[in-house]
Formats: C-alpha cells, structure tokens, sequence
C-alpha cells in the first residue's frame, strides 16, 4: 500500500492544505503500471481531519483489497460548504480539488468510478456535495450523517450566545446569522431535485445509520428521511441500519459495506465470514 501525505495550495481557499491520499500500489504490475479501478473521496467529521478514519478504521485495507484509491479530504469545521465568512470548501472539493488530483497526481476518473463517502459532519457532506453535483459522482454512501438537517440548525438557534456546544458558532460562520438553509444546504430539498433527474444522472445511494446513534438524535433523522425518500422516484436507494452507536466499530463495518455497494461486488459478505469463528 501507498500512503501519500501532502501539502498541496489551494487557490480557491487561499491556504496550503492536507491531502492524504491511499493508492493500492501492491496491485500495480511491475512492468506496465496500471492506476486503481476506481476512486473514493472520503469527508472526516466534525472536529477531525482527514486522518481520523485512516487511523481509525480499516478503510485503507478495504480500499487495497479492492485496487481502489482513497482521497482523505480535510475540511475542518466547514459543513462542506463555502461559508458566508469561512472558507469555500464546497467550491474546493467539487471544481479544485479534482483538478488537483489530475494535474498532480494522474487521478482522473469517470463518473461511474468516482465515489463519495463521509461520516458524521462527513456524511452531511455526502448529501450536500453528491446530491448538489450528481454528475461528478455514480454513487454516495452517508454513514451517520445529520440528514434532517433543517432540525439540527433550528435546535442551534435555541442554543444561548456564547455556548461552543456542537461547534455552535460555526453554524453561524457558514449558514450567516440567520441561519437560513439553502435548497443545497437542505437534504430533503436536494433529494427531491435530484428524482427528477433521468434515472442515469442519479447518484445510486446507500444511507447507513446505527440504531442506537442518538448524537442529534441522528438515528431518528435518517428514520425521517428515509420515509421521505421512500415517497420519490429514486433510481437506486436504500436505507441500511444495524445495531451500533455514532463511533468507530460501526463506521468500519459501513465502509465496509459502501465500497463493495460502490463496486457492485460481494467483498463485504466474504470479509464477514472470515471474521466468524468456530469454537468447540
């Protein structure tokens, strides 16, 4: 496995930036190299960095098993979005970034091999920025993510002045002080513009939440949501949800789970039956 850590300028945010890439070189023949099959673009969550999944999950493996690259994305405290006085990193990831990954890196990919996945604060991201640009990317994987998110903002205009709960004053310094969500900024309302997209301009989506995720009460959130999006002519989607909390063990297993949704293949279910053992 190839790990590449990088400082790269971004035009765009007017900063040098992170970039941790994951690149499954033991699959490259010797003589005539070949790149990965696919790429994933991966959003940390709130408070993290992009190494925070790298080191935390075995996403690097799954990805090698695969021959698929990795892009570890930082964006700290952003929501995603280019925000009324933060950074544009909505503008970052979707026009600059991919530019990058080509100029720099050779990394190019059609839109039927560029995936996009994200926990927590990340996993809002995979709403916001695959629903908002379907024709960069043929699928999406929200793992824990707030998806009502109208309600989350609402609660924060409850929250008194001067509380950092949750990042409190965030909120303000992407949505403004009014904290008025656009129709991108809003799940529910892109959900609703991306069904009326033909059926082959539609991400393919796969929501996952732990039952027992009770962060923002997130867990009921994507129960909202699903109901919602049960009611809409989406191409492909589908809620999965198992037991687990808004923690690392259930991350794992959900990009476990993404990528072999994002290649279309089994490597999940026979990852799960190595991991079982017989006991006398």
């Amino acid at each position: 496995m190839a790990f590449i850590s990088s400082v790269i300028r971004s035009k765009v945010l007017n900063q040098d930036m992170n970039l941790d890439l994951f690149l499954p070189n033991d699959y490259l023949d010797k003589v005539n190299l070949t790149k990965p099959q696919a790429i994933m673009y991966f959003l940390h969550g709130f408070g993290r960095s992009g190494k925070y999944a790298k080191e935390h999950t075995a996403i690097s493996r799954y990805a090698r098993d695969n021959n698929m690259a990795v892009v570890y994305i930082d964006a700290p405290q952003s929501w995603y979005s280019d925000g009324v006085r933060s950074g544009n990193y909505f503008t970052y990831i979707t026009e600059e970034l991919p530019a990058l990954l080509k100029n720099i890196f050779g990394l190019e990919y059609p839109r039927e091999k560029t995936f996009l996945a994200g926990l927590s604060m990340g996993g809002y991201g995979t709403w916001k920025v695959g629903l908002s640009r379907p024709d960069l990317f043929g699928a999406i994987a929200p793992l824990s993510a707030p998806s009502d998110f109208q309600s989350v903002v609402d609660a924060m205009k409850k929250v008194e002045d001067g509380s950092n709960i949750l990042g409190f004053k965030t909120f303000f310094n992407t949505f403004g002080d009014d904290l008025e969500l656009g129709e991108m900024d809003d799940p529910f309302r892109r959900l609703k513009k991306v069904s009326e997209l033909p059926a082959e301009q539609q991400p393919r989506i796969r929501v996952m939440c732990g039952k027992q995720d009770k962060v923002l009460d997130i867990y009921q959130q994507n129960v909202k949501l699903d109901r919602y999006a049960k009611t809409l002519p989406l191409a492909d989607y589908k809620f999965w949800q198992w037991d687990g909390e808004h923690e690392e063990v259930f991350w794992d297993r959900a990009v476990l789970h993404a990528i072999a949704f994002f290649l279309e293949n089994d490597y999940d279910e026979q990852e799960i039956r190595k991991w079982r053992c017989e006991r006398e």
